[in-house]
């Protein structure tokens, strides 16, 4: 008996070792901006899909949403290394637009980035520019966010 519960333990504990070294792959997840200088945790909690990125790894594009419009572009990846090219948005004018201006400079300034679990962090120059976590949003939010 003590084998079977020893044997149990060590289950358990290896299943939750190895459930906090999962991380989301960047490709195919939704990530959300979760902190940023110069945005308030009011603007980001705005709506569900606001200040999002989607990674399409097959197309090598990325797409998402600031507060206001959205935005679709290519991106680079290798090795931690990540950049943006190419981006392009609707323009529609909103209020607090500088918290959207801010969003959009910081993915110019973007080229690397970490996973850790459900957490993505963007750098810059090895600096720290924002972070980001996995959601899932609702068919009708992922579908706009394309």
């Amino acid at each position: 008996m003590k084998k079977i519960l020893a044997a149990a333990a060590l289950l358990v504990a290896m299943t939750a070792c190895g459930g906090a070294q999962n991380n989301q792959p960047l490709e195919g997840t939704v990530w959300k901006l979760a902190s940023m200088e110069g945005i308030p945790a009011s603007a980001i909690e705005s709506e569900d899909d606001a200040f999002t990125l989607l990674f399409n790894g097959e197309e090598m594009l990325v797409s998402g949403r600031t507060d206001c419009n959205r935005f679709f572009g290519s991106y680079n990846v290798a090795d931690g290394a990540l950049e943006f090219g190419d981006m392009g948005m609707t323009r529609m004018a909103c209020p607090d637009m500088q918290f959207e201006d801010a969003f959009v400079q910081m993915l110019g300034k973007v080229d690397g980035f970490s996973i850790e679990g459900e957490e993505l962090t963007l750098f810059g120059q090895q600096q720290k520019l924002a972070s980001f976590k996995a959601v899932e949003l609702s068919a009708a939010e992922d579908n706009s966010a394309e």
